[in-house]
């Protein structure tokens, strides 16, 4: 008999610039004590709470795409799927769960890892260049 695990994927998103990380989660890892130490460790807590109609545990998943998120536009960017294999046959999603690991406020404890990315920083045809007035000092 195999033991069954409670493992779902969820995607977060941010929909302005199409910004989305792809998370898998254990469920039995990600307990609900669990996901309140994460969304415990930052503040404003209660209004994250409030936002997913008390469900900790989406507040924590949440949290996590949005922290990596931030961490692969620091970082340059990053595009996979859960198939990709680079050059050395490796799928990137395990350094950036290292990564979601070493933030703060998370740990290897939190069930999470990076399955997928699509986070693209903008390039040189992506941006305005516009002439902002001086403004004068009174």
């Amino acid at each position: 008999m195999s033991e069954q695990t409670n493992i779902k994927r969820f995607k977060v998103s941010e929909s302005w610039k199409d910004y989305e990380v792809l998370l898998e989660v254990n469920l039995d890892v990600l307990t609900p004590d669990r996901a309140a130490m994460i969304n415990n460790y930052l503040s404003d807590d209660q209004t994250r709470l409030m936002d997913e109609g008390g469900d900790v545990i989406r507040v924590a998943i949440r949290l996590a795409g949005s922290t990596m998120i931030r961490i692969m536009l620091e970082q340059g960017g990053a595009g996979f799927t859960p198939t990709f294999k680079n050059v050395f046959g490796d799928n990137p999603g395990a350094s950036w769960t290292h990564d979601l690991h070493s933030a703060e406020g998370f740990g290897g404890w939190c069930g999470m890892r990076v399955i997928g990315a699509e986070v693209d920083v903008p390039g040189y045809y992506e941006v305005e260049l516009t002439e902002s007035p001086v403004a004068k000092e009174s």
